[in-house]
């Protein structure tokens, strides 16, 4: 693995594919079921674990990019889906969420080409009798008591909550009728709420009573708990430790779904003498690239014209493939590009002139007739390659399909020097504008606006070795940036066609748009890796992981869920890392159900997960040092299945320590005892790291969390304590 020796960039880029005359689209005319996605069984109301998938072909047995597909429930059964028209991917794959009705039963639903409805499959899923709760016993408890918890069909499977807070299963009774828990500690006195949980369910509620006490907080090793300040002072005292000693993680957190938050607090354990050890200030900020101020005027761009009224989607049209492609290698075409920074008037529009240099199946690469005649035709077609063998596939799969407003079923790629002169002179050694996508260009909105070229268009670098328009680009340089780059904006554009074109939604909100960007980039390195190909790997996978390393090593002032710009390095990194985090927990599917929506930012999370934001974000924040942790069986939740960042890092801070300069980034403060004071700033999504050891049979401590000069903290940013057990 290797880290790129040259700049950080802004991500944007495109390619095209195979050369020749623009091919013949294929036509939907057969649709197919995806078999491991029918026969699905789940409790009534819940959503089915994997969405329903179809598979469109054309006569000839190719597979057919955007056909759509009309999803029907055919019977009374009560069972939803999340959309009554969906579009095929680059592998020709519809899919479609489920949601269960009321009533035990079999559920039939109708997947048809809407081009064709005689074409069509029919799914059945099975609405299972789902658990009920009646009551607890007994109903008045406090942390640490075994209570059971009554009801019907109940199994050790299913997880119990109380409030937010994950309780310990004990087991089952063998009728059904009851789960043995152990009831969590550190809750807030009163009425509490407890329910059962299974993937995409939740049961019915019944209260109980929490008792506020002085008993210990007394922890297995591997347990873990998520603290409401308020309750910290009733419950937060450690036990002695045994005769091994014990260890344990403290992360004071903002675990809000708030992006830009905020919080003070003071962590003490027992001092008599308080040590403020300042955690959580903000770095200093750099002054801004011209790429940075250029990505954030793209991603606010995006934010406003989603909110401009569209016109009349017609559903059974809009979204059939064109029957041909129209374009062909040598075809000249003229395209308006931004060429400021802000651009907003039809004065800060080039007109561009580019030939078509190479037509595939999902892509066309145009070249500025102005651009150094610097790539080869060989070069080109590698270019086309990647896009169309490797890139769309994986992207499409992961977040579904971008739009086709010009009906020609391809995206265009325009290499311009236009894209080279938004990077000043000043800043060609640090951070450029490698590309871009500009939602003008597919919003409805704007179709008779003369800044948008009315279709799917990625403006990337053109290649100038010499630096004649700008900053020098090496041939070199253009291959390594702009399918990294293409990775990351198609995402924007697949996205914002998805929330804002597709459902009328919101775009997505920054921290969450970045993130899925991000991901992207990680896919297409993980695709290469199962190729074995360790040099693109290497190149999609390290920007993530240096934006990862930045965030773990300044956790507590950096926002995970920024809300200003297109965030820093490290805000990006975060916000990669939880969705990765995300994934490895919910499986793959969750990464489609967070586009294919037109919810956003945390509320999107929860409807994906089907879980609260707040304890997930908790858990997150544990497994960023727990997941790989040497001596230390962390459980699932407390970790990552996709990488092994402990070990990873450790192999890059040899390779290259100047970027990687530490074997692990995160490194807590330690404290022996329990005796200590510290203060600091935690931001949105974000925790500070603390590690406190006991010596064999060393006292206990007790632990206090409040705001500055030990007043209580407040409600707003969602502070939490976050602790678990190491040893």
């Amino acid at each position: 693995m290797r880290v790129r020796t040259w700049g950080t960039a802004v991500l944007l880029a495109a390619i095209a594919a195979c050369g020749g005359d623009g091919p013949d689209l294929p036509v939907p005319a057969n649709i197919g079921l995806v078999p491991a996605t029918n026969g699905q069984r789940a409790f009534t109301r819940a959503r089915l674990p994997i969405a329903l998938a179809v598979s469109v072909t054309a006569a000839d047995g190719m597979t057919v990019t955007r056909a759509a597909v009309r999803w029907t429930v055919m019977d009374a059964s009560g069972a939803t889906v999340t959309d009554s028209v969906t579009v095929t991917d680059g592998e020709g794959r519809a899919e479609v969420g489920v949601t269960l009705g009321a009533t035990p039963g079999t559920s039939s639903i109708q997947a048809a080409l809407v081009v064709d409805a005689q074409q069509s499959v029919l799914f059945t899923a099975e609405a299972l009798p789902a658990p009920q709760l009646t009551g607890l016993a007994p109903a008045t408890f406090t942390g640490g008591d075994l209570v059971v918890v009554q009801g019907t069909l109940l199994s050790d499977s299913l997880s119990v909550e109380f409030g937010t807070t994950r309780a310990r299963v004990l087991g089952a009774s063998g009728q059904g009728t009851a789960i043995s828990i152990e009831v969590p500690s550190c809750l807030l006195p009163g009425s509490v709420s407890v329910r059962v949980r299974a993937p995409g369910w939740a049961s019915n509620e019944v209260t109980g009573t929490y008792q506020g006490s002085a008993a210990l907080l007394t922890l297995p090793v591997g347990g873990y708990l998520s603290i409401d300040p308020a309750a910290v002072d009733g419950c937060g005292t450690f036990p002695q430790a045994g005769v091994q000693g014990a260890e344990y993680l403290i992360v004071p957190q903002a675990a809000t779904p708030i992006p830009g938050v905020e919080v003070s607090y003071e962590l003490t354990g027992d001092s008599a003498v308080p040590v403020v050890v300042a955690t959580g200030p903000a770095p200093s900020a750099p002054e801004e690239s011209a790429a940075k101020r250029f990505h954030d005027f793209l991603r606010a761009q995006e934010e406003e014209f989603a909110r401009v009224p569209k016109p009349a989607r017609a559903e059974d049209t809009a979204l059939l493939a064109a029957a041909v492609a129209g374009i062909e290698v040598g075809d000249k075409r003229d395209f308006r590009v931004c060429d400021t920074i802000t651009c907003s008037l039809p004065a800060d529009f080039s007109k561009v002139t580019a030939k078509a240099r190479y037509v595939g199946a999902h892509a066309a690469i145009y070249v500025d007739v102005q651009a150094p005649d610097t790539l080869t035709t060989a070069a080109m077609n590698a270019l086309g390659r990647e896009f169309d063998e490797d890139l769309y596939g994986v992207a499409t799969r992961a977040f579904g399909s971008e739009s086709d407003v010009d009906q020609n079923g391809l995206v265009l790629v325009l290499m311009t020097p236009v894209v080279n002169g938004l990077t000043p002179q000043s800043d060609c050694e640090t951070t450029i504008v490698t590309g871009f996508f500009f939602a003008i260009d597919i919003d409805p909105s704007f179709r008779g606006d003369s800044r948008s070229n009315q279709g799917e268009v990625f403006y990337a670098l053109a290649a100038d070795p010499q630096g004649t328009k700008g900053c020098a680009h090496p041939v070199d340089r253009i291959e390594r940036l702009v399918p990294v780059t293409f990775a990351h904006e198609f995402q924007h554009m697949v996205s914002y066609n998805q929330h804002v074109l597709v459902r009328s939604g919101n775009s997505e909100v920054l921290w969450m748009n970045e993130g899925m960007s991000h991901v992207s980039e990680e896919l297409a390195a993980l695709h290469f890796e199962s190729l074995g190909d360790a040099t693109r790997f290497s190149r999609f996978a390290i920007g993530d992981l240096y934006n990862a390393f930045l965030y773990l090593k300044t956790p507590a002032a950096t926002h995970m869920l920024f809300k200003d710009g297109s965030g820093t390095l490290a805000e990006r990194g975060g916000a990669w890392l939880f969705l990765r985090w995300i994934a490895d927990q919910f499986g793959p599917e969750v990464i489609r159900r967070l586009s294919e929506t037109g919810r956003s930012g945390a509320d999107n999370v929860a409807a994906a997960t089907g879980e609260p934001f707040e304890p997930l974000v908790a858990e997150w924040s544990l497994a960023n040092w727990t997941s790989g942790l040497s001596g230390f069986a962390a459980p699932r939740r407390l970790s990552y299945l996709t990488w092994n960042f402990r070990t990873l890092y450790q192999s890059l801070n040899s390779q290259v320590p100047d970027r990687f300069d530490l074997p692990f980034p995160i490194v807590p403060p330690t404290y022996a005892g329990g005796n200590f004071a510290t203060s600091g700033l935690v931001r949105s999504g974000s925790g500070a790291y603390f590690l406190v050891t006991q010596s064999p049979n060393q006292r206990g401590f007790t632990l206090r969390f409040r705001g500055p000069n030990g007043v209580p903290l407040a409600s707003t940013g969602t502070p939490r304590l976050n602790v678990v057990r190491l040893r």
